[in-house]
């Protein structure tokens, strides 16, 4: 008996020993994570941008995936395109932040190599890739929303699910900033890509890729009617639209917009797209992945969004506004920009 005793006893202290073998290898190897400096290693540059895997290019009639003897892009600064399995589209932004040493360029591109931070993912995609992929287009709604056209609203679209960039497709507004943060976040999620909200740090270097592009700086950071769908402009397009804040939907072919409040879907004219990029101006506020603090403790904590929308002047333009109501609205939908890792 007191033998069957002592074994069971050293048993139980076998267990207890392994038990913490394996539970300090854990923590060490936590620790060893949490203090590994991360790869900063090049990948590609802004000029030679890789494809991720998962999707396959496209080419535009501006922009070629032609590769050139000196190993960089044709098309690298035109809006190159890459497509998933099912139609996904984004566009390569390509960040070179040795700009001219102009007094214009340095006014408005505030942000400098030696202030990348490697901690920040962000930052990462300039240092390791040259640069991001944006939506194409503003998110559209779901495979199960699609079909709606009729009765939309907070109910019915303030939920998760996976967005799409494609065009003619509803975009997807009525939805708050935690269903579209989590929403952009699911569109992917692997060991090699994921996803998320743009930032206002990302949304700075589309606006500072458009203007060394030669697109006109009053356009891009004073007035954006030129290049948007605004309350004040006028112009013709083919698909989907609402003339109800984004309750219900007609469809109208080479149909005219003229003075008036119009949601419209996805990619619904060329007029507004720049660089193989639709509706970055106008159509429906974008969230970002940035909140505003508030100014008093009695404030509530809002969001920031860019682009103005349907409702708004050009004056609104590219850049951002904050918004203080975080209830979902009509007026606010969002974007999506991926991750290489």
């Amino acid at each position: 008996m007191k033998r069957s005793i002592v074994i069971a006893i050293s048993i139980i202290i076998l267990f207890i020993l392994i038990f913490a073998i394996v539970l300090i290898f854990i923590v060490k190897h936590k620790e060893t994570a949490d203090t590994q400096e991360p790869d900063t290693s090049i990948v590609s540059h802004y000029n030679s941008p890789v494809i991720p895997e998962g999707f396959h290019s496209i080419d535009t009639e501006t922009a070629k995936w032609n590769k050139l003897e000196d190993g960089t892009i044709e098309g690298w600064n035109s809006g190159l395109v890459i497509e998933d399995s099912i139609g996904n589209q984004f566009v390569w932004i390509p960040v070179n932040l040795d700009f001219p040493e102009d007094a214009v360029y340095r006014t408005v591109n505030q942000y400098k190599k030696d202030e990348l931070d490697i901690n920040n993912i962000e930052d990462m995609q300039i240092i390791r890739y040259g640069g991001f992929y944006i939506s194409r287009y503003e998110a559209g709604v779901p495979d199960s929303l699609q079909g709606i056209t009729d009765n939309i609203s907070e109910k019915t679209n303030d939920i998760q699910g996976i967005p799409v960039s494609k065009k003619g497709i509803i975009p997807w507004n009525y939805i708050s900033l935690k269903n579209a943060k989590k929403n952009a976040e699911s569109m992917y999620s692997s060991q090699h890509l994921s996803s998320g909200l743009p930032t206002l740090k990302q949304r700075d270097f589309i606006a500072f890729w458009l203007l060394l592009c030669g697109y006109d700086l009053y356009d891009i950071y004073v007035d954006s009617s030129p290049i948007g769908n605004y309350s004040n402009v006028n112009f013709e397009f083919t698909g989907y639209y609402s003339e109800d804040y984004g309750k219900s939907y007609k469809f109208g072919e080479n149909h005219l917009k003229a003075g008036s409040n119009m949601i419209l879907s996805t990619g619904a004219t060329d007029r507004n797209m720049t660089n193989n990029i639709y509706d970055l101006a106008g159509n429906v506020w974008e969230y970002s992945n940035n909140y505003f603090p508030p100014d008093s403790p009695d404030d509530i904590k809002g969001y920031i969004c860019y682009g103005g929308h349907f409702d708004n002047i050009g004056s609104y333009n590219l850049s951002a506004d904050a918004l203080k109501n975080v209830v979902p609205l009509e007026k606010v939908g969002f974007r999506i920009v991926l991750y290489q890792k």
